[in-house]
């Protein structure tokens, strides 16, 4: 079976992160005849720790495809070079970088390519591996000569990456003169609102996730740098912007400082104190940062770096009940509005715990509840609320393919996301598509369903 996570979208942000998983099926091992002294690529999303051991702190994270030189393998972990420092990442989750991504290599032409369209650069070469960069229409890159099924391998800015190979031109053609060039690459540090202008007049296109990088150029204004995104000029709020391996946090000034309360029901985020205008929601449960400000009944709060406005009525100062405890196995798993965790069985509960410690962007979880089918009443299943689902899609699919790559570790016997299936009993036939029951929640849009196995 195929067990391998596969990413959907790249560029973000940074949100699902592998453990040491003891039943690794088709992943590759490494030896410590491979790994000494040689490149390794990871398989999947995958902690670089301090030491050889899930009880050593986080110092990073590699996606997957990512390279690190590994120097040496013990009682499977991969001891590494991770960006000036030494690091530890499970063996089970690197291969050798000359090994697996899309068949057997291929000679093909090389030298200069012209990309014909807006295209993703992956670093590897096939949809699964992660994307480094949107390189827009007309832009020259450099053909290795390696080629791997549909993909081929370029250089670009230094970078080696690939290519879909049918969106790349030996002539150069007519490529766009109207995008100005980028000096620079930066890290969102928060999710960041895609404006189409820098000053009042912008329209909102969605936002990226924090963790995406983003090539921009050296102009800012109003605060707002000005960066190409999926192939235009966009703009994103520079205060929450760092340049790429600049680890600090964002800078104060320019916005009003602010105070935590919480969301007692999904709350629109406005635009201003009055009118229509509004971008997204802010789910049940969440912290809002609130400026004290109320005008015509919403309250201003700071959101993606931003002043937006929320209904002030439906804000609490008092922490969601039911906390009871940091998801661990001494305390209560039920946080904010979840419900019914504490209840679930213990397959579910592990999915749960590794939600609370390992994805800090899921506020909401339900377990056991009424329902006419025997999944959540018996304790077998979990719904996983993803916030903004409607612009923050790649979070669930992130999640969904991580606990479908890791089934046997959770004993997942099934998952719902996203209006499709996949059941461990059907995995052959991957995720598969399901009839429209009327509302996002039916259908599956806002949350994923997980049932598991009771042992």
């Amino acid at each position: 079976m195929n067990r391998k996570m596969r990413t959907v979208r790249g560029g973000l942000a940074a949100l699902v992160v592998a453990g040491l998983v003891q039943s690794v099926g088709s992943l590759a091992l490494v030896t410590s005849a491979d790994a000494a002294g040689t490149s390794m690529r990871a398989t999947t999303a995958v902690n670089v720790r301090s030491g050889p051991g899930t009880g050593y702190s986080r110092i990073g994270l590699l996606y997957s495809g990512d390279h690190v030189q590994a120097l040496s393998t013990s009682n499977g972990w991969t001891k590494v070079s991770y960006k000036g420092r030494t690091g530890y990442v499970a063996s089970a989750y690197l291969a050798s970088s000359s090994s697996g991504g899309g068949g057997g290599s291929s000679s093909g032409a090389s030298g200069d390519a012209y990309t014909t369209t807006a295209l993703n650069l992956r670093t590897g070469p096939s949809l699964s591996y992660r994307v480094s960069t949107v390189a827009s229409k007309g832009t020259k890159v450099r053909l290795t000569g390696t080629v791997k099924g549909e993909f081929s391998q370029v250089t670009w800015n230094g970078q080696t990456l690939w290519a879909a190979t049918r969106y790349l031109s030996r002539s150069a053609g007519s490529p766009s003169q109207d995008l100005p060039t980028t000096t620079r690459k930066l890290r969102a540090t928060t999710e960041l609102m895609i404006r189409t202008a820098p000053g009042s007049g912008y329209r909102s296109l969605g936002d990226v996730p924090r963790g995406t990088i983003l090539d921009c150029t050296d102009v800012v204004t109003s605060g707002m740098a000005q960066c190409i995104w999926q192939g235009s000029v966009r703009w994103f709020n520079n205060k929450y912007l760092r340049a790429v391996g600049d680890s600090s946090a964002p800078g104060g000034g320019g916005l009003p400082s602010t105070t935590t309360q919480y969301a007692t029901a999904n709350l629109n985020i406005w635009h201003s104190a009055t009118g229509s205008s509004h971008t997204g929601e802010i789910p049940k449960g969440s912290e809002v940062a609130v400026t004290g400000t109320v005008r015509s009944g919403r309250a201003q709060i700071v959101h993606n770096g931003a002043i937006r406005w929320v209904t002030a009525r439906y804000l609490s100062s008092s922490t969601p009940g039911g906390d009871g405890g940091r998801g661990g196995d001494g305390g209560s798993l039920n946080r904010g509005w979840s419900k019914g965790l504490d209840q679930a069985n213990e397959n579910v509960k592990r999915i749960v715990r590794y939600i609370w410690n390992n994805v800090p962007e899921i506020k909401t979880m339900y377990g056991v509840r009424p329902d006419p089918l025997p999944d959540h009443p018996s304790g077998r299943a979990v719904d996983i609320m993803i916030p903004n689902y409607r612009t923050n899609k790649d979070l669930g699919n992130r999640l969904a393919a991580y606990f479908k790559a890791n089934h046997s570790q959770f004993r997942v016997h099934y998952i719902i996301w996203d209006q499709k299936i996949w059941n461990i009993t059907r995995d052959s036939e991957g995720w598969r598509p399901m009839a429209g029951r009327g509302s996002d929640t039916a259908n599956h849009k806002d949350h994923i369903h997980i049932t598991v196995y009771d042992n």
